[in-house]
């Protein structure tokens, strides 16, 4: 009898640690690609600021002023718009601007909004819009 109810004991920790072990790999595993998914949008937020950087330098540098060419320095990295897009960027999501501030003080802004991403995350998984990348570099005019 009492050989019967050691197997049943340890029949029922061996359950039990089946179970734990169940809810901390979930767990662990959710973690981890939750790493990895903020990881890649870190990197993507650091390549799209380059990016807009790289159209505004472009567009400072070079006159006259012409934003179709400095939408494709930022997402095909050249002003003829050949090649493959960067980062899958879209020249719909690209918006270049030129304010002038008077004295012949102008600037190139470049805007890159409505980016989605795919999140792998369980919990927050779908595309998602990243938040907009906005940089402005001030030009002197002759």
């Amino acid at each position: 009898m009492s050989l019967y109810s050691t197997d049943k004991s340890r029949l029922r920790r061996r359950g039990s640690e089946i179970v734990e072990v169940a809810l901390i790999l979930s767990v662990a595993i959710i973690t981890f690609i939750g790493i990895l998914d903020i990881g890649s949008v870190v990197f993507l937020i650091q390549g799209l600021t380059e990016r807009a950087r790289a159209g505004a330098r472009y567009g400072v540098v070079n006159t006259p002023f012409s934003a179709g060419n400095i939408r494709n320095v930022v997402v095909y990295g050249n002003s003829g718009g050949t090649g493959n897009p960067l980062l899958n960027l879209k020249t719909s999501v690209v918006t270049v601007t030129n304010p002038s501030f008077g004295d012949n003080v102008s600037a190139v802004q470049v805007v890159i909004s409505g980016y989605q991403y795919h999140f792998f995350t369980p919990l927050i998984s779908g595309d998602k819009t990243l938040p907009n990348i906005e940089v402005s570099l001030t030009q002197e005019g002759p």
